[in-house]
Formats: structure tokens, C-alpha cells, sequence
């Protein structure tokens, strides 16, 4: 019974190192990411962040996108609280096979985006022109703000610190 009872704490002890290899991005806190990306574009107006933590985050992510929400692991958008043309978001999928969905509804929100500043906001049409989709892992983005270049450098620094 002894015999028994040590072998498998041994087994046990041996599986426990292979529990922790999953993806890097699993411990990330999606909190710290948004204040990462935001603090590095030192030109952003106040913002205003939604996410999955929200009681109703399903309900906001549909205004970002159009993807199926039970795919979304996490996500975060933040926004000019004076509806000119800056967002910064992030969508972690549950599984990285996704990613070309989320990319291309990412970039149906974006051409919402330039359509609604060529009408209204024409002077904010460049900046959201010239914004980024990009993606890492399971992780989706979309940057619009006077320095993308930074803002995705402090997310890869932030995915990689991880």
C-alpha cells in the first residue's frame, strides 16, 4: 500500500511541470496590457476603456465586432471620450484558428470607422486611415492613434515579458 501510495506522488510530481505548459499569453492580464499600449502614445485625449469584465461586454463587443462573442477569451477597447478618431483594442481568442475571422471583422469596423469621419469628422479621417489591424498568437489588434509604431512595440514588449 506504501509502495503504492509513493509511486503515484512520484507520477503525480512528474505530470505537475507538464500542467504548466500552455500558451504564453494565458497569464496576461488583459488590464495591464491596455495600460501598457496606452501609456505609449504619450498624444491620446482622456480615454475610455470597455471589456469582457463589464456586465454587459458581450453587448459592447458587438460594436467592435461582428464575431461570434463565445470565440473571445478576452478583450478590451478604448476609445476617445470625445468620439475623435482614436481606439486602441484587443481581442484574445479562445483559439488562434480564429484570428483571420477576427482580423477581417476588425477591418469591417475599421472601414465604419473612416466612413463615419469622411462624413462628420473629415479631419479625423487620416488618423483612422492609417490605423493597424495586427495580429500575435491569439491576440487581435486594432490601433488607431497619432503613433501606432509605439503603441504595437508596447505590446509586443508586454507579450514578451510574459
Amino acid at each position: 500500500m506504501k509502495t503504492k501510495i509513493i509511486s503515484m506522488l512520484c507520477a503525480l510530481a512528474l505530470c505537475l511541470p507538464l500542467c504548466a505548459c500552455g500558451e504564453k499569453d494565458s497569464d496576461i492580464s488583459m488590464y495591464e496590457l491596455e495600460k501598457t499600449m496606452l501609456a505609449a502614445d504619450s498624444g491620446l485625449p482622456e480615454m475610455l476603456c470597455v471589456g469582457n469584465w463589464e456586465e454587459n461586454g458581450e453587448k459592447t463587443f458587438s460594436y467592435l465586432s461582428n464575431l461570434d462573442y463565445n470565440k473571445v477569451q478576452d478583450y478590451f477597447l478604448a476609445y476617445a471620450s470625445d468620439g475623435m478618431a482614436y481606439e486602441i483594442a484587443v481581442i484574445r481568442l479562445r483559439d488562434k484558428a480564429d484570428v483571420p475571422a477576427a482580423e477581417d471583422s476588425l477591418r469591417e469596423h475599421l472601414e465604419g470607422r473612416v466612413r463615419l469621419y469622411k462624413t462628420y469628422e473629415p479631419e479625423q479621417m487620416s488618423r483612422a486611415e492609417s490605423a493597424v489591424i495586427k495580429s500575435d498568437g491569439s491576440f487581435v489588434m486594432l490601433i488607431m492613434c497619432d503613433d501606432p509604431t509605439a503603441v504595437e512595440n508596447a505590446f509586443n514588449e508586454f507579450l514578451n515579458t510574459k
